[in-house]
């Protein structure tokens, strides 16, 4: 009886050897269109074996794909069909070639950023007329004791023991796409960070490739970056802004103004995604017209006071938490007055003021103490006009804006979708791993930094191509749907070598379809520049 095809097939197959192709053929599209290689080699050539564009390419798709510390990303490239796709030996991408890479990019950063961004702009017709603007931290393991940018400050990571630095970033409204990150020093107050990021804005809405697109945006951002000052500087150079406000006394009176039944006659349309479709509104609002004062200038503005019924109980909740705290503190003091170090009055008022510092209900309640040394007596009681001043503000904020053509309900729907750059963040944070960062230059934990902004560059375009053409989903269920996909190699007794993808599954050859993606085999076998 004769050998089967697969008989004589394995007699001649001398070696068997499986590579990961994963979420390659939905990234380097993507990466390819975006020019990322030809951008950075033309800003920094190199005289490197491995151009610094095939190694940017490289830890892009690392932090994407699998996040390695960089001594590791050579360990992860040799276990993917990249040594074929780029024709790059993984051994190649040891850490010193790396830290070479990301040393030598350090001074040009700021110019490679902003043509890939440009790029992508114009070659995926990205809109620029509505911009979020926030910023996040990123902790340390380390001493760090030679860095200005690296130290203590306010931590977003609740890590208030490590050191960071904060980046602020700025992102599209509709797809989430980011055009502009800075790297700041950990210690950096968010209100003294949005002129320059508005001078960054500037410089690249200013390019001359996009001199035929709309460029007049509206930056909307969070309480902490829209003080005063800033709202001057915003007026001055005509920038149309949106975001919460600080309610000072004049602000205050606007927000009082506003009665409950006038309030409850505007019900705001916006509905939260998770809101059933028969509940009635959570948002109501009213427009008015004021002004900000600052140092003699009278800045106008829109207001929109907004109710949210959820607000009113979390309002509600959290002053009777507070005021609970205090009053039972206070009558432990009152307990305890006259005895032992109670005797002393200037200790018992310390521990009267210890109870009532940083808690918001203190203003709520008047306290007395009376009496001599020994002989002392405290009294306390809730002001009932100020505790129905604070009843009749719950549930209440204000939203600015210098934009006096947007509607109430605009104004609302616009800065709701600020969740959008706190879940970029969330990438970088979740998927990407930027954190913790163990390296100990600058210029490399800048290049790092600009390593994982790129890939979230190539994230939210992946995620808004799918959009685009009718899936609604996300880029993390595109990236694991193609986890899994890998490849097979067999080595002939000629010494010849035939590689196969993969058989895809139904949802893989949709999405490649759909996106009009090459097929998987080309990255089986060095890629053209122009893939």
């Amino acid at each position: 009886m004769g050998f089967s095809q697969a008989a004589r097939f394995e007699q001649h197959v001398n070696n068997q050897l499986s590579k990961s192709l994963g979420a390659i053929p939905m990234l380097f599209p993507i990466l390819r269109r975006l020019r990322v290689m030809e951008i950075i080699d033309r800003h920094c050539p190199g005289k490197e074996e491995v151009s610094h564009g095939t190694t940017i390419e490289i830890l892009g798709l690392n932090r994407l794909m699998a996040p390695r510390p960089l001594y590791k990303v050579k360990e992860w490239m040799a276990e993917t069909v990249l040594e074929d796709t780029l024709d790059v030996k993984a051994d190649q991408m040891h850490d010193t070639r790396i830290g070479r890479t990301l040393d030598d990019l350090h001074p040009h950063l700021g110019a490679i950023w902003q043509d890939i961004v440009v790029q992508a702009i114009v070659e995926y017709d990205i809109d620029l007329r509505f911009l979020h603007y926030d910023i996040t931290s990123i902790y340390f393991e380390g001493e760090y004791t030679e860095s200005e940018k690296i130290s203590y400050g306010y931590s977003r990571d609740h890590r208030p023991d490590a050191k960071q630095v904060n980046l602020g970033v700025n992102v599209t409204s509709e797809t989430g796409i980011p055009l502009g990150y800075r790297v700041l020093a950990g210690r950096t107050a968010d209100r003294t960070t949005p002129l320059e990021n508005l001078k960054a804005l500037r410089s690249l809405m200013d390019r001359p490739e996009l001199a035929e697109r709309e460029r007049d945006f509206l930056l909307v951002s969070d309480r902490a970056m829209l003080d005063r000052d800033v709202l001057v500087a915003y007026a001055e150079k005509q920038i149309r802004w949106l975001g919460p406000l600080s309610v000072g006394e004049s602000l205050r009176d606007v927000m009082d103004a506003a009665s409950d039944q006038e309030l409850e006659a505007h019900p705001l349309a916006y509905r939260p995604v998770n809101q059933p479709k028969d509940e009635p509104p959570r948002y109501y609002g009213v427009l008015r017209s004021t002004t900000i004062e600052c140092e003699g200038e009278e800045i106008p503005i829109q207001v929109l006071v907004v109710k949210s019924r959820t607000k009113v109980k979390l309002d509600r909740d959290r002053r009777q938490t507070y005021l609970d705290r205090l009053i039972s503190r206070l009558e432990e003091i009152q307990g305890m007055l006259n005895t032992r170090r109670y005797k002393r009055r200037d200790y018992a008022w310390s521990q009267i003021q210890k109870a009532r510092h940083g808690n918001p209900a203190k203003a709520l309640v008047v306290v007395e103490l009376t009496g001599e040394d020994g002989d002392l007596e405290v009294f306390f009681q809730v002001n009932k006009e100020k505790l129905a001043q604070a009843e009749a503000r719950d549930g209440r904020y204000l939203l600015g804006t210098n934009d006096f053509d947007l509607s109430a309900d605009e104004i609302l729907t616009r800065f709701k979708k600020q969740e959008v750059v706190e879940r970029r963040i969330k990438v970088v944070k979740g998927p990407i791993r930027i954190r913790p960062v163990f390296l100990q230059k600058e210029e490399r934990i800048e290049g790092l930094v600009f390593v994982a902004m790129l890939a979230l560059l190539v994230y939210t375009i992946l995620e808004m191509l799918c959009r685009r053409a009718g899936r609604w989903i996300t880029a993390r269920q595109v990236l694991e749907k193609f986890e899994l996909l890998g490849a097979v190699y067999l080595q002939f007794g000629d010494g010849s070598v035939l590689k196969l993808p993969s058989e895809l599954n139904a949802a893989q050859r949709q999405l490649i379809e759909l996106l009009r993606f090459p097929d998987p085999a080309v990255y089986l076998r060095p890629l053209e520049a122009g893939l």
